[in-house]
């Protein structure tokens, strides 16, 4: 290298190192499961878990939870049983370049329901909330399942909403970018006219004189916080709103570069021409300081200016992704970036928020549109992967780190929830034990995209390394996808580029920030070593073989000792669910709750008299005899008569006395225990009542809940529909006919063995027993994993191991695999245990996505015995003979 070029590259690399370099070791290594190399050692490790949390892993909640046999994909989260295009947004865009399979399946799976139901002009009529309206033509939805799409964002004033034209924006960004990642041309030719669909409706909305893009309320990306033009006569009209004029910009980038591939030359030119309009557009909407205000009125009137007597508020979302998708040029990059910096509440405990201060152009205000809990200064993470992203653009290695730290502090105790609230401080479902969104794992993607940014185009990809200069190694121990190659990659030194080698051989297209990587000219499977400033490049040897079987710890489920009723933090509410709903009406004598499952002798003598005694030694929690009612308050008189679990009085409730046996009515009212570890009776237990049902109505009523509403976490002991008897416990539902007559007094128990064998009990008499799945359901398990290791072994013998159904196959058995070691580190002492009911949540955790992915390996192999497919035959020939 000429002597001046030497020293002004170790010049740059002095100055970018000053900011990040802080006090790391330069000579400190680190050896990480995806990640090794030499100096920040901390920086690395941070990159080291961000990677491992795509990937089954003892330590951390990870995507494979997030899996659905429903469709074979993924799902946004355990309460969200559908597939949404805002909150996949980022952590989709990140994560591509390095999802293995069968990730990359589970993904591509999911984002299928969106085109499954793409508007076609047509009348429909969405599951969700049954709104009936006509999506136009080439309009993507904003969330998806089998069983239909909701085309409008479905919170607030629905029926005033304009269809998702951000959320298709967003759409064409990820499923374009997925296609040129693998540059499937089956795929392409599949998905290429669904996108250009996408691309025409966005066009319709382009406003001819100022380029950019009239959109409705709610027609934005974080609806329905956007409410759009407010006119003089109350009403909402379009506005010009430019978080579509930067999405879709990047989306015709990735359009544009399809139709390159597949040689649409003529198309090509077409988005080019539509491309160059609306980033023309982009001058409307800038601000004399350089960044984006969110939208603009028909009259003129700017919503965003920062620090303006009205609408004075920053929006970060339309100007971080302007960064992160490199729609606007460097210079005007590092002034958005400044100018959220400067406004420290952007980002009041580290992550980004939408916006600051409060908006004062909704259509709502207050409940849940109130500042900092949800579309309004809430924390989204998949927001925060594109301002991550942002953060490597511009060398904020610092910020990323940051992130990512934060991060761990909810990560670590198993609450990765969505949205957050109190500006990105705290959970949204605040009564769960443990917590889990696919938006989280935007930021840990970020951490590991951001590194190189990975620009797909046509020819092949372009890295653009972002290493922080702290680091002189960095050596990632994964590949890189590049249609049906594998990139695997190394930096030596800090600084500009200044030497690559590809397979060992000098690779000389590059220059100081990038390094271009056409597709033709790369074997399948290349080793990338790139030297920054002064560096040397040194021995590089990652694992390119293909993965081993996993080792066989299916076993060791035998010594789980399992949890027939998922733990929560709920209270136990007597006459209401979880959310103050399914209410009861009608009188209670006594309520109790016994740690153990009572037998049917036991229950049949307490039926026979409403004063009779627990029996002894029956493990009697909690009992609440509502003639001891006073002030509002029902004291446990259980033994030990422990004022913790007293019975709070909620609303109506009235006291009767019928010749001195006394009760309460609930009218409207109900009873509240604290939440008590002693009440979550995870290892079965009983619960029993004296009722007199009213009218309940076709809904019923809950008797005795501490169950989240919508789900089988916890359990439930009541009345639906109104008449019969039900119990819902982590197994499953178990339902009797009764009847329970209004205006009649009835004895009601449930009991739940620790097997999962449960009974439900009327006036002292078993009406029906079923056995819910329990340690059966491990049993299951094991066997499945015992199928699923054959299979494998098979696949391999077959030459048919490089297929999704290994992958799919492997990754059942490496799930079940991290649980064990989970469990043996806890039991060493070596792994904390998570605090109260979360531990055994998150045992629940592991174990169910283990469950579901074999359960959906299972239902695709079946699938394909009526197949075509030569393939396909095979794999459910194998299939079948693994399971003799």
């Amino acid at each position: 290298m000429p002597a001046m070029k030497r020293l002004i590259a170790a010049c740059l690399i002095v100055l970018l190192a000053l900011p990040a370099a802080g006090l790391a070791d330069p000579a400190a290594t680190f050896e990480g499961r995806f990640f090794r190399g030499q100096g920040d050692a901390e920086y690395l490790q941070l990159l080291d878990i961000a990677r491992r949390m795509l990937e089954p892993d003892e330590e951390f909640q990870n995507m494979a939870m997030l899996y659905s046999p429903s469709w074979n994909g993924l799902v946004e989260g355990p309460k969200w049983g559908a597939w949404w295009i805002q909150n996949s947004y980022g952590p989709s865009y990140c994560s591509l370049p390095i999802l293995r399979e069968p990730f990359l399946s589970f993904l591509v799976n999911a984002n299928e329901l969106w085109f499954k139901f793409i508007g076609d002009g047509k009348p429909y009529k969405s599951p969700f909330g049954g709104w009936q309206y006509t999506p136009p033509d080439g309009q993507l939805c904003d969330a998806a399942s089998p069983g239909g799409a909701l085309h409008k964002q479905g919170d607030g004033r629905v029926a005033m909403h304009d269809f998702g034209v951000e959320f298709t924006a967003a759409g064409l960004v990820i499923q374009a970018e997925l296609l040129l990642e693998t540059r499937s041309r089956g795929d392409i030719d599949r998905y290429l006219p669904l996108l250009e669909r996408c691309a025409n409706f966005i066009q319709t909305r382009r406003d001819p004189k100022t380029n950019c893009f009239w959109v409705g309320p709610a027609g934005n990306l974080l609806a329905p916080s956007y409410a759009g033009w407010k006119k003089p006569d109350g009403t909402y009209d379009k506005a010009l709103l430019a978080g579509v004029s930067v999405t879709y910009i990047a989306g015709l980038d990735r359009l544009i570069e399809l139709e390159k591939l597949v040689g649409r030359s003529e198309q090509a030119v077409r988005y080019a021409e539509w491309r160059e309009l609306a980033r023309k557009g982009l001058a409307y909407l800038t601000t004399d300081e350089g960044y984006l205000v969110r939208y603009v009125d028909g009259d003129g009137t700017r919503h965003g200016v920062y620090g303006a007597a009205r609408h004075g508020y920053f929006e970060a979302t339309v100007n971080h992704d302007a960064v992160c998708m490199r729609v606007v040029d460097d210079a005007q990059a590092k002034r958005i970036y400044d100018k959220i910096a400067s406004i420290p509440k952007l980002r009041p405990h580290t992550f980004i928020v939408p916006n600051y201060p409060s908006y004062d152009d909704m259509y709502e205000n207050g409940g849940i549109f109130q500042y900092g809990m949800w579309v309004n200064g809430g924390h989204w993470s998949t927001c925060e992967a594109r301002m991550v992203m942002g953060y490597y653009r511009l060398g904020r290695y610092a910020d990323a780190a940051a992130s990512m730290k934060h991060l761990l502090s909810f990560a670590r105790p198993f609450r990765m929830d969505n949205p957050m609230t109190g500006c990105g401080s705290d959970v949204w479902f605040k009564g769960d034990p443990i917590h889990l969104c696919y938006d989280s794992f935007g930021g840990p993607a970020a951490m590991v995209r951001g590194l190189f940014e990975y620009l797909y185009s046509a020819e092949g990809v372009t890295l653009v390394p972002h290493v922080p200069p702290a680091i002189t190694r960095l050596e990632q121990h994964f590949p890189v996808r590049l249609g049906d190659k594998k990139l695997y990659l190394a930096t030596y030194g800090s600084g500009p580029v200044t030497g690559v080698d590809v397979n060992g051989q000098a690779w000389t297209d590059f220059d100081a920030a990038r390094v271009r990587l056409p597709y033709d000219k790369l074997a399948a499977v290349s080793i990338v070593r790139i030297t920054l400033g002064q560096g040397q490049a040194g021995r590089f040897e990652p694992s390119t073989a293909p993965p081993a079987m996993p080792n066989d710890e299916s076993a060791r489920l035998a010594r789980v000792e399992h949890q027939v009723i998922a733990a929560t933090n709920l209270s136990l509410r007597i006459g209401a669910d979880s959310q103050g709903g399914s209410r009861f009406v009608g009188d209670i004598r006594l309520a109790r709750v016994y740690d153990r499952p009572l037998s049917e002798e036991q229950v049949a003598e307490l039926a026979r008299d409403a004063g009779a005694a627990a029996p002894a030694a029956a493990g009697l929690v909690a009992q609440w005899r509502m003639s001891d009612a006073k002030d509002k308050l029902v004291p446990n008189s259980a033994p030990g008569a422990d004022a913790k679990l007293n019975a709070r009085v909620v609303e109506q409730v009235q006291s009767i006395d019928e010749g001195g046996a006394k009760a309460l009515r609930l009218a409207g009212g109900y009873l509240e225990v604290p939440h008590d570890e002693r009440l979550g009776l995870q290892r079965g237990g009983s619960l029993e009542a004296w009722v007199r049902p009213g009218k309940l109505g076709d809904r019923g009523g809950r008797i005795i809940d501490k169950c989240i509403v919508g789900t089988s976490t916890g359990y439930t002991f009541d009345s639906f529909p109104a008449g019969q008897l039900r119990l819902i416990v982590e197994g499953g539902a178990l339902t009797h006919p009764g009847p329970l007559s209004e205006g009649k007094w009835a004895h009601v128990a449930a009991t739940v063995a620790p097997g999962g064998q449960c009974r439900l009990f009327i006036n002292g008499k078993a009406v029906t027993a079923a056995d819910l799945p329990g340690s059966a359901g491990l049993d299951a398990l094991r066997a499945l994993c015992s199928r699923a290791r054959s299979f494998l072994a098979l696949l391999h013998e077959a030459h048919l191991g490089g297929t999704y159904e290994a992958a799919h196959a492997r990754l059942v058995l490496e799930q079940v695999n991290s649980y064990c070691r989970r469990m043996t580190l806890q039991a060493e002492g070596k792994l904390a245990r998570l605090k109260g009911p979360a531990q055994a949540a998150s045992e629940r955790q592991y174990l169910d996505a283990a469950s579901r992915l074999a359960q959906g390996l299972e239902r695709v192999l079946a699938s394909y015995a009526t197949s075509s497919n030569p393939q396909q035959k095979k794999l459910h020939e194998l299939w079948m003979q693994a399971g003799k």
